[in-house]
């Protein structure tokens, strides 16, 4: 690992997730596998036993020459905002007395709202688990009222996951079609975090962070002005509930098509983000952006070890090629 780093120079390696459970989740599980508290909790001490884990407030006194980083440091995050941060999370964090940092949602904060791609995983969750027969009457409305054209389970799953923010009315009539409630899945499952677990997770020294209002993908939204405002409004909401003058923002997805330079001019002018965060892994980036390694996958973890090695040296192993492709892909535009 030490000469992984030297040949990828980077000053913290930063790691995230978006949640963990013992249970399948229905709005998670058909879009990507989630570890359980006991792998989550074998991540937490390979970090303790290999880095230094520094919080927030560190990387920024860091990035703006206040005080460096330790050697080694490593950092901690989760997305979304789900329940799950709170109850399953926290404690561990708590007992390892780890710092991390929670981005939240402006419209999903009090199970508001559910969030495009939650209700998406719903739907898939349902047709996988409808016998054969009720599935083929599934299919059939499916096509009858959405813009699925397929014949097979198969075709389905793949239409769903494909649909995107501003296929929201489909995604609502695929729910309707096989008969899911948002509403009383909201009310009865409570996937997000509510403001006064927020409120704890702050009072409690963990970071708070803003990460849109309602998740969408921000380079597709077409519109800067969308995008600002989907930045200004979920950051002030977050320095409304923590006090804090500045707060970190995290990109939804991913946000590498987004202009650097816009994003300077933004965060000059709204003077309410500190940091910003983006998932793409070890690379190089601007000042103000910390990338992070997704490592929400349990493959490669059991009951006795971490999979964070792995993980961790794969994004090491990998950048170089990253590096090379993005550096062809802006030659070629």
């Amino acid at each position: 690992m030490s000469l992984l780093a030297r040949a990828t120079p980077h000053d913290v390696t930063a790691v995230f997730y978006h949640t963990i459970s013992d249970a399948s989740l229905p709005h998670v599980a058909p879009l990507y596998g989630i570890k359980t508290p006991e792998d989550f909790e074998l991540d937490l001490v390979f970090l303790q036993r290999n880095f230094t884990v520094v919080s927030h407030d560190d990387l920024v006194a860091h990035r703006t020459g206040t005080r460096p980083l330790p050697p080694r440091a490593a950092a901690i995050s989760f997305d979304d905002g789900f329940a799950e941060c709170f109850t399953l999370a926290r404690p561990l964090l708590r007992k390892h007395g780890l710092p991390a940092t929670f981005f939240v949602c402006n419209g999903f904060i009090d199970n508001q709202a559910l969030m495009y791609r939650n209700r998406v995983a719903l739907c898939v969750s349902r047709l996988d688990a409808t016998p054969p027969g009720k599935r083929n009457v599934q299919l059939e409305m499916l096509r009858q009222r959405c813009t699925f054209a397929g014949d097979s389970l198969r075709g389905a799953r793949a239409w769903l996951l494909g649909l995107k923010f501003s296929e929201s009315r489909q995604i609502d009539l695929a729910c309707e079609c096989l008969g899911i409630s948002v509403a009383d899945f909201l009310r009865d499952a409570r996937p997000y975090m509510t403001r006064d677990q927020i409120g704890q997770l702050h009072a409690e020294g963990f970071t708070i962070g803003a990460h849109t209002d309602n998740h969408p993908q921000l380079h597709q939204l077409g519109d800067w002005n969308d995008v600002r405002e989907q930045i200004r409004t979920s950051c002030d909401l977050v320095r409304t509930m923590t006090g804090r003058r500045r707060v970190p923002f995290a990109f939804p997805f991913n946000g590498l098509s987004l202009s650097r330079q816009k994003l300077k001019g933004l965060m000059a002018e709204l003077d309410s983000i500190d940091l910003m965060y983006d998932t793409n892994n070890l690379m190089r980036d601007s000042e103000f952006i910390v990338n992070r390694i997704w490592c929400d996958t349990p493959h490669g973890a059991d009951r006795s070890r971490s999979n964070l090695s792995t993980l961790i040296g794969r994004a090491h192993v990998l950048e170089p090629a990253r590096a090379l492709k993005r550096r062809l892909r802006r030659a070629a535009s």
